[in-house]
């Protein structure tokens, strides 16, 4: 009986990298704020959850805004992609912000939560005020530093994103909060400012927190645009 003929070997059919989503968190917080959302993306997109340089505690260096956007340059080369998307919340969202009018072929899209585009200085001042009376201790057990968050509020003070909106020619949707409507306000002027941005105002605040079903939906519509159709990876 002859034996059967070898099988030529197949040829390895490389693995296309999964598309990335960053997630950037708020100036008092840490990646852990995005727990409810890591798990919550389509197929073929991946979470990533930073830290904000300058925001851990163990970073020697002090927030800075334009730095923090710089980090992100690595992605591509760490995840073995060209570009990748961003949601950013609060100081997050300002990061991403300047991160996508700084490299517009490296940043497939944004999702801009409560922006911070001009912060009311009285309010910041009040703020700050409280940081300085909050025990190091406490904020220490919150995996928080006191000099960072002390900074960033300094950076906040004399934030100017300049022509940054303009710069931005990804897909955009800036999402405010019903429970504060001047919000909605600020997001319509700052989507009139960017190419192609649409606005969305979602209940909470924060809104990832307060009402995670209907934030993961609308994260996951922005992305399905961003495929070009729900469910479509190519």
């Amino acid at each position: 009986m002859p034996e059967p003929m070898p099988q030529p070997d197949q040829p390895e059919v490389s693995r296309r990298p999964d598309k990335i989503l960053v997630f950037l968190h708020d100036m008092a917080d840490t990646p852990l704020t995005w727990q409810d959302q890591v798990g919550a993306l389509p197929e073929g997109w991946r979470p990533l959850t930073p830290w904000l340089r300058g925001m851990k505690p163990i970073d020697k260096e002090d927030f800075d805004l334009q730095a923090a956007a710089d980090a992100l340059s690595v992605i591509p080369l760490e995840h073995g992609v060209e570009s990748f998307a961003i949601c950013g919340v609060g100081l997050g969202a300002a990061v991403a912000l300047r991160c996508a009018a700084d490299s517009p072929q490296m940043v497939s899209g944004l999702v801009l939560v409560n922006p911070l585009v001009a912060p009311p200085g009285a309010i910041l001042k009040m703020q700050k005020a409280a940081l300085r009376m909050t025990p190091r201790s406490r904020l220490a057990a919150q995996n928080l530093d006191k000099d960072h968050l002390l900074a960033a509020m300094d950076m906040l003070a004399t934030l100017d994103l300049g022509d940054a909106p303009e710069q931005v020619d990804c897909p955009t949707l800036v999402i405010s909060s019903t429970a504060q409507p001047a919000t909605g306000k600020l997001a319509a002027e700052l989507a009139a400012r960017m190419r192609s941005a649409g606005t969305l105002a979602l209940p909470g605040l924060p809104q990832h927190q307060a009402d995670p079903q209907a934030f993961n939906g609308a994260i996951v519509d922005f992305l399905g645009r961003l495929d070009g159709s729900p469910g479509d990876d190519d």
